[in-house]
């Protein structure tokens, strides 16, 4: 089962970050998703440890783009107030005035989509 995806990002990462940083308030950008078909693939643990690694994949590729850019990123594999997500298991954050810029991949439960974040917080 191939894991679905949007057709890559529709510009660079540094400026889809630009984009969001200059849009007032908090921001997200859904940059991949994989949504479970069925109960029996949400239950699938061997499937989701490797989608997890692919995920984490991504959130270190995009980080180490936007790190050209933004200066050393904080990195993290859990929950963080820092990141408005529920069920983060890879981020990695920027300190981007007057706002945080994070990339963030998550799953909050069995059965609900794994998705790869890109956004800004206060």
């Amino acid at each position: 089962m191939k894991p679905q995806r949007k057709k890559g990002l529709p510009q660079s990462a540094v400026k889809l970050a630009q984009k969001l940083l200059k849009k007032d308030g908090d921001s997200l950008e859904m940059l991949r998703m994989h949504d479970f078909p069925d109960d029996e693939s949400a239950h699938d643990d061997e499937l989701t440890e490797r989608l997890y690694g692919e995920f984490s994949a991504e959130v270190e590729n995009i980080q180490k783009e936007l790190s050209k850019e933004y200066g050393p990123a904080r990195k993290g594999k859990s929950d963080t107030p820092a990141v408005p997500l529920n069920g983060v298991f890879r981020y990695a954050i920027w300190k981007a005035a007057p706002r945080r810029l994070f990339i963030a991949a998550h799953h909050e439960d069995r059965g609900v989509p794994i998705i790869l974040w890109l956004g800004t917080a206060e």
